[in-house]
């Protein structure tokens, strides 16, 4: 099992993928080893917070990596995503001090590397929360 940060760098910076994309393929590509290609083209419009700089489009994505990794369709599975949604998008929440993208830019953008410094740490966040929910063997 990987890490959701293991490739975020050569993602989001090097290949220049946007937040959400990245998000999205960092943590199935950790967990499942790869991301269809017409989820990556689904997230095209979540980036820079919807393209309006509201919320967060590297937190949308780690919803959507969690929700692809976890919900199988069951109710079970579906509850425990919501779950870890909620867990996820809190602990976002409690450590930027808001989940809108404009707000997290204004502190976080450096004009070379974009908004990568706050889409490593969500995706720590990311990492923690498939850990606890989401553990290798389900995969």
């Amino acid at each position: 099992m990987g890490q959701v940060t293991d490739r975020l760098y050569e993602i989001y910076v090097t290949q220049e993928t946007n937040c959400a994309e990245t998000m999205l393929r960092a943590g199935t590509e950790a967990r499942s080893g790869q991301t269809p290609e017409a989820c990556c083209r689904m997230m095209s419009g979540f980036s820079g917070g919807v393209s309006s700089e509201c919320f967060c489009g590297a937190i949308l994505g780690g919803v959507s990596a969690i929700s692809y990794l976890i919900n199988q369709g069951d109710d079970e599975s579906f509850e425990k995503s919501k779950e870890a949604t909620e867990e996820f998008v809190a602990q976002c929440k409690e450590f930027f001090g808001s989940l809108d993208c404009h707000d997290i830019k204004s502190v976080w953008r450096q004009e070379e590397i974009r908004c990568y410094q706050a889409v490593e740490k969500i995706a720590v966040f990311l990492n923690e929360v498939l850990d606890k929910y989401c553990p290798e063997e389900t995969v």
